[in-house]
């Protein structure tokens, strides 16, 4: 089965690792409730990418389908 664009997983790496390039973020934000924040805020996005991805695959497939 083909699947297009990014998994959740996928997204989430590229979410947390262009976070990671502002570190100092990180050093001055010292707060369990923000990092759960950020941390529910990226594993929303991705889910959200992931539905996007499936949406997009089943639309593609529908549409091969009409042909």
């Amino acid at each position: 089965m083909v699947h297009y664009g990014l998994d959740k997983y996928d997204a989430e790496k590229i979410l947390k690792e262009h976070l990671d390039k502002e570190p100092v973020l990180k050093y001055y934000i010292d707060n369990d409730y923000i990092e759960k924040l950020v941390d529910t805020l990226i594993e929303g996005i991705a889910k959200v990418i992931e539905k996007n991805n499936e949406k997009v695959e089943e639309d593609i497939k529908r549409e091969l389908r009409g042909f």
